[in-house]
């Protein structure tokens, strides 16, 4: 196979994650940095919140998410590469609106983390000392992703956005199929099974995925993105 005739993929691969890690990674060091507590979301829906069991074994579909977008994206890019350039539209915009919605709009599961059980005397700072592995993967997890940026949640979002690649793609075969469905609708269950989200960040996360999906699909942002895309290409010799 000839790997090179698909290097049209590595700027728009690119784009994908500096807009990630400014959208998301960003606004949690500006939360920390400058102590933006964001707010507690779990009086929405509290009757379904309160019973969501934690299951810490559910970390490990989890931790697959990031391998599992970017693995769907370019899978998807080299069947087509429209496809390409309207799920890579979906998600600029997507992101961008996450990440000015974190940065004024700033929301916090810490309350909710505690009741996972994995902290002495519901003290975020003092994790228990019997940990298994597994639940100290979870608590590896907390530490890293922060407990901000999660309404809306950006892995629904984008695992959603995954599954939303099925849609424009309807040829794709039954095993990736399968695959991506099973895994994006894991790691959207984690993330209310791990205490990372609560019901509200689920649902705008898909409802901003599907908004995105009916409004951008057939847009003249596509091509816009696309022309500028495909130009530079040119110029860097990514393509013809």
């Amino acid at each position: 196979m000839n790997i090179k005739k698909y290097n049209y993929i590595i700027i728009p691969f690119i784009l994908l994650v500096v807009f990630l890690f400014v959208a998301y990674f960003g606004n949690q060091w500006y939360a920390m940095t400058f102590g933006n507590p964001g707010v507690d979301y779990s009086y929405i829906f509290l009757s379904f919140n309160e019973k969501m069991p934690f299951l810490a074994w559910t970390i490990y579909p989890y931790v697959l998410a990031y391998p599992f977008w970017a693995l769907t994206f370019i899978y998807i890019s080299t069947r087509s590469k429209e496809n390409m350039y309207k799920i890579l539209t979906m998600s600029l915009v997507t992101f961008i609106i996450c990440g000015i919605w974190y940065f004024f709009w700033q929301s916090d599961v810490e309350s909710w983390r505690l009741t996972s059980g994995l902290f002495i005397n519901n003290d975020y700072a003092t994790p228990r000392t019997d940990l298994n592995f597994t639940e100290s993967l979870v608590i590896w997890i907390y530490n890293a992703a922060g407990p901000r940026n999660a309404l809306p949640s950006m892995h629904t979002l984008m695992s959603w956005l995954c599954i939303l690649t099925l849609r424009l793609d309807k040829k794709v075969p039954i095993w990736p199929k399968v695959i991506i469905w099973t895994l994006s609708l894991t790691i959207i269950i984690a993330t209310q099974t791990l205490k990372q989200h609560y019901i509200i960040d689920l649902i705008v996360g898909i409802i901003l995925a599907e908004a995105a999906y009916w409004i951008l699909k057939d847009s003249k942002l596509v091509k816009i993105i696309r022309g500028w895309i495909e130009n530079l290409n040119v110029k860097l010799k990514l393509e013809k």
